[in-house]
């Protein structure tokens, strides 16, 4: 009787593997996404134009086109962004990127979200602020939306086989020094050793300027 329960054991064991071998085979084609690298992106997502591009996510009206403006001005200087053009022709006011606070700089406003926090205490992060106007089919108002850029830095590897080289691993890339040794260059395409590269929109932090340039029209 032992003899013929161990038989049925093993009879009972070796099935279910099989089946969970079975059950873990690929037996029909899986998603695109899943059988190509994690760096693989829309070419498209590269072009602050793309992300500069996408819908509003939050809007202001008002009547007074320059009190909206400088409104616009207020808030960005609040927010410690310097402004770097006033366009009343296209109806744009721009401000330099910024690079995005650290986690030890609570006096600085730009980070709305615990991962924005974490995201640039990691990474070099840069934010620019742009507020777009359109004149309502009235023709009387404007429409305000800002927009948010929100940009990485990417930094090429360099050697450090000696120790001469030590020092200038954190320093600008000098004369004709270009990254080697990468998928990119293996192509032939020559990359510069320090670049922004936007990732997204930041949508809490346009929404909160949005609020604050609502405000300010309301107190003027």
């Amino acid at each position: 009787m032992r003899i013929g329960f161990a038989i049925c054991d093993l009879r009972i064991a070796i099935g279910a593997v099989a089946a969970l071998i079975v059950a873990g085979c690929i037996t029909h084609p899986q998603h695109p996404s899943a059988t190509q690298p994690s760096t693989v992106v829309d070419p498209a997502t590269t072009q602050p134009g793309y992300w500069l591009g996408q819908p509003a996510t939050a809007t202001v009206t008002g009547i007074d086109f320059d009190r909206m403006v400088e409104a616009c001005e207020d808030v960005a200087r609040d927010y410690l962004f310097k402004i770097d053009r006033v366009d009343y022709r296209t109806g744009v006011v721009i401000t330099d990127p910024t690079v995005s606070a650290q986690w030890y700089e609570p006096w600085r406003r730009d980070n709305q979200t615990l991962h924005d926090v974490e995201e640039s205490s990691i990474a070099s992060i840069r934010r620019t602020i742009r507020f777009e106007f359109t004149r309502q089919p009235d023709g009387i108002s404007y429409e305000m939306a800002p927009k948010v850029l929100v940009e990485r830095q990417s930094v090429a590897e360099k050697r450090i086989t000696s120790v001469v080289l030590y020092r200038e691993v954190f320093t600008a890339a000098r004369g004709r020094e270009r990254p080697t040794g990468t998928h990119e260059s293996d192509l032939g395409i020559v990359l510069p050793a320090r670049y922004w590269y936007p990732i997204r929109r930041d949508a809490e932090f346009e929404r909160l300027l949005a609020r604050e340039v609502e405000k300010k029209l309301k107190q003027k």
